[in-house]
Formats: structure tokens, sequence, C-alpha cells
């Protein structure tokens, strides 16, 4: 096997093995770079496993998707994402620094994907709609940087209220959202919308028109940005 080939072989296993909820509820363990990859050797786009879809597939968000970073960003990567996926949390770290680093490069839009067999992701769902509806962006990304940094997060009615009384939010009317599932229709247009660009599992990423699966690490959230960027002649 050519040095070559085993480098594209090692990245596919990256991106293929790498963490996301959508096959099944058991935590698989966690992918790495390998010793190729970690010994200074370039990661290429070309080797990975990622798709580049038709610029007409690509689904244009709007008011409706909460979002960080500059709005005039050149690229744009939205996520499919659920808060009940422990994979989902994990993620966190890169996406805020990548934030950092591509700083009026890149904006982050959230999209709702809450699993099936998750029991409260629905709910939850519809709890950061709700912060989003009553605070704007800030009070949605208050709220969801509280649920993915508890360790054990409470998703039930009881614990979503908890952290909206945290973030300042109107009780009543949050548990009204909650008990009505007030924001259902909102939340199936990502699904629906996701479901049809191939996302199976959570996280699933769509950097401008390139899509992949999983929360993968920031070395190779880098390279398909910097691809994207080039793409828009930044």
């Amino acid at each position: 096997m050519s040095f070559r080939v085993a480098i594209r072989v090692a990245l596919s296993a990256t991106l293929l093995l790498t963490e996301s909820c959508g096959g099944g509820a058991h935590k698989p363990p966690r992918a790495t770079l390998g010793p190729e990859l970690d010994s200074g050797n370039a990661i290429r786009f070309e080797d990975l496993p990622v798709t580049r879809l038709e610029r007409a597939r690509v689904p244009t968000p709007n008011a409706a998707n909460p979002s960080l970073g500059a709005t005039n960003a050149k690229v744009v990567v939205q996520i499919w994402s659920d808060f009940e996926c422990p994979f989902c949390a994990d993620v966190q770290p890169v996406l805020t620094e990548m934030l950092r680093v591509y700083a009026g490069r890149v904006r982050l839009v959230w999209r709702d994907y809450p699993l099936p067999f998750h029991a409260h992701s629905r709910l939850a769902a519809n709890a950061g709609r709700e912060a989003y509806a009553q605070g704007g962006a800030e009070a949605f990304w208050n709220f969801h940087d509280a649920v993915y940094a508890a360790n054990t997060p409470r998703l039930d009615a009881e614990g979503l209220v908890a952290f909206a009384a945290k973030g300042g939010l109107d009780q009543a009317r949050f548990r009204e959202a909650l008990s009505t599932q007030r924001h259902d229709a909102e939340i199936k247009g990502d699904f629906d919308i996701g479901s049809a660009l191939g996302v199976e599992g959570t996280p699933a990423f769509l950097v401008n028109d390139y899509f992949f699966i999983g929360a993968v690490p920031l070395e190779i959230m880098r390279v398909i940005i910097d691809r994207a960027l080039s793409d828009a002649g930044v």
C-alpha cells in the first residue's frame, strides 16, 4: 500500500468511525487521527470522505435559525444537532475554537435534528426554540451552552424550565411552549431538510456545500473550512 493510499484510509476511518448519534444508543470509542497524521503529515481535503452537494440542494438559513458569527461571512457552517446527543456536546469546543480562529469569516447556524430514540430531544429542541423566541440569539446560545456544559443535563420539562429560569426567561411562557410543543413546525422543518440531505445521525455539518456527519476534530474541520474559503475567493 502506498503512503498516499495509507493516508486516505486513515482519514476515511477517522470520519466514518468518528463520534455521532444515530446508529445506536451506545457511545463508540473516540476516533483519533492516528500516528501517521499526528507525525506532521498534511491532511489533504481530497482524502476526506466529504460530499459536495449541488448548489441547488444547499438550504438557505433564515431568521428562524439561531446563528453565531458575522452575518456576511463567506463560509456558513450549518449544524444539525440534538440536545440529548453526547457527541454534539463533545464537538462544542471544536466549534468555539473554529469561531475564534475564523472570526469574521465563518458563521455557525443551528438546525434541530432531535433523534427519535432520545426520549427528551424534541422537548429540548422546543425549549431551545422558546429561548430564541423570548430572548433572541443570545438567549438561545446561553441555553445551548448551559445544556451542553452540564455533565448529565435534566431534559424533562422541569429540568428545561430550570435552565430557562437561570437564563432569566419567562417561566410561565416557557412551560406553555413545552406543553403545547409550540415550535414543532420549525423543528420538523429543520429535521426534514436534514433528512433530505442525508443526515442520519448527529452532529451533521454542511460547510457551504460540503456535507459530512460526525464530531470531527478541529484539524479536519479546518481543512474543510479552508477549502470552502478558497472556493469563495478568500
